[in-house]
């Protein structure tokens, strides 16, 4: 499995920038993470920005950079707009994009994406970055971190989810239960995935499972299994001598089916990776196990 963080999708245009055409009047962003690529080549060729549905209502776009287009005065304008998105799989979304455009018959539309990663080549006219050999013939996914959370449901739906300091933030001590059960009660979401998720394997004590429910269900998280810690007290679980990482990582390893686990905690998303010999993300530290 392949993991892309902002970082790398920096280094990926910056690295890449020669390939751009330095004629360009004007840069449209798909959103909405197109526009994460579109805003950062923009900065980079000092050329004005807009997203598609803006440019298609008639709005001007922001931004340095040359005159636009419409601007007749302007000598050196060349009518040529580049499309960005970050990725193009099977060139659907791009294919739409250029229907929504193709009543500006008097600009030069470029289209490109960062990363392919599918059979959509014939959508565009550039990339950046071939990913396609990371996708096991287009079965396996290509991860990003700006979409991580929010992925497809045919992903999502094979990922676990660690709680505390994933879904929600950590928590006080377990062992003063009035402020922990306030906590859990109230706990301020993190990272909402807006996708139903597989499932999520907590060291919470089995006791609290309901309260865990409840506030699932007010955040509108949804998921097909919640696996709590199978004890009734912080003295029983701690006597059993299961860590949370060797509960979580048992349990990821025995389902063939989960193909990533996210972790708050980089020790355990580290041991998890060990203990399953599977993918792990780690929150924390932005790393892929």
């Amino acid at each position: 499995m392949k993991y892309i963080s902002l970082s790398d999708l920096s280094n990926t245009i910056r690295n890449n920038l020669h390939k751009i055409p330095r004629n360009i009047d004007c840069i449209i962003g798909v959103p909405r993470s197109g526009m994460i690529a579109a805003s950062l080549i923009s900065s980079y060729l000092n050329v004005p920005l807009i997203d598609v549905y803006s440019f298609c209502a008639g709005l001007k776009p922001s931004g340095g950079g040359r005159l636009l287009y419409f601007n007749k005065q302007n000598n050196e304008a060349t009518n040529n707009v580049l499309v960005i998105d970050d990725t193009v799989n099977n060139g659907g979304s791009m294919n739409n994009v250029k229907q929504m455009l193709s009543q500006k018959s008097d600009i030069n539309f470029i289209y490109m994406c960062v990363y392919l990663e599918g059979r959509g080549e014939s959508s565009i006219d550039l990339y950046l970055e071939d990913v396609r050999q990371y996708t096991d013939n287009f079965t396996m996914p290509v991860l990003y971190e700006w979409n991580i959370f929010q992925h497809y449901p045919h992903v999502m739906s094979k990922c676990m989810y660690d709680m505390d300091g994933v879904l929600c933030i950590d928590p006080p001590d377990e062992r003063n239960e009035t402020e922990y059960i306030e906590y859990i009660k109230n706990a301020k979401p993190l990272f909402v995935p807006r996708t139903p998720i597989g499932a999520i394997i907590t060291y919470r004590l089995q006791k609290n499972e309901e309260i865990t429910k409840q506030w699932l269900a007010k955040y509108n998280i949804l998921y097909n299994a919640l696996k709590t810690f199978p004890a009734n007290s912080w003295e029983e679980r701690n006597a059993s001598g299961i860590s949370p990482e060797l509960f979580k990582g048992t349990i990821y390893k025995k389902y063939d089916f989960f193909n990533l686990f996210v972790e708050s905690n980089d020790y355990q998303a580290q041991q998890i990776a060990k203990i399953s010999g599977k993918n792990v993300y780690c929150v924390e530290t932005n790393k892929m196990y």
